[in-house]
């Protein structure tokens, strides 16, 4: 069998189901499903895309963070963080944040800040910033080496999200992503198409890099 699509999420998978197939794909036999390979190999031999809990986060952090922000988490985002707990993938694929390293919920300046691009803070507008710092609150980051990276988050409206962010585009960010955000006409996920969505982004990046698709 060469079709990889296996390996991807249903549409009605929920975040725990793609946490498991993940974990099912690093066990997985490659030279089971596909025959350009001769060599067997399974993906949990590759500490790149090793699966690591980083810890649950204390209800206590989920009620400062309420108080201090005047924003509501998710119920199906507090279930992740506190009784299943932050994870990694690999050291530059995916994550979701952990109160043992850092904040486990920040802001756009504070994940900005985060990952080096305090600088830009400075391009986005004064209107804008303060607006999208008080509606949008980051929890996640996927593939945050590539040229584009991606932002997990939820909205005070209780949606979720992606902000796609090219360090190397700054005028895609600025004209495109933020403006969407601004006037809510980006994308919408609830938590588990969104855990889906990036676990599906991971497997076929995993793939590729093996060689096994193109």
């Amino acid at each position: 069998m060469e079709d990889y699509r296996i390996f991807l999420g249903t549409k009605n998978e929920t975040w725990q189901q793609a946490i498991d197939r993940f974990l099912r794909f690093r066990e997985a036999e490659m030279k089971s499903y596909f025959s350009k390979k001769e060599y067997s190999y399974r993906f949990a031999e590759n500490n790149a895309y090793a699966y690591r809990p980083t810890g649950k986060v204390s209800k206590r952090y989920i009620t400062e963070f309420e108080e201090k922000d005047e924003a509501g988490v998710p119920d199906a985002l507090v279930d992740l963080l506190c009784n299943h707990g932050a994870f990694k993938i690999g050291d530059g694929l995916f994550e979701i944040f952990s109160e043992k390293e850092e904040e486990a919920i920040m802001t756009l300046p504070q994940i900005l800040t985060k990952y080096g691009y305090a600088n830009f803070v400075e391009k986005i507008g004064t209107g804008m910033l303060r607006s999208l710092s008080g509606f949008y609150f980051f929890f996640g980051v996927s593939f945050p080496e590539s040229e584009e990276m991606s932002f997990l988050y939820f909205s005070k409206a209780g949606n979720f999200g992606k902000m796609l962010f090219s360090p190397d585009n700054p005028a895609l960010v600025l004209q495109k992503v933020l403006p969407s955000m601004f006037n809510g006409s980006i994308d919408k996920y609830t938590l588990d198409s969104l855990i889906s969505n990036q676990i599906d982004r991971v497997v076929v990046n995993a793939l590729t890099v093996k060689g096994y698709i193109d």
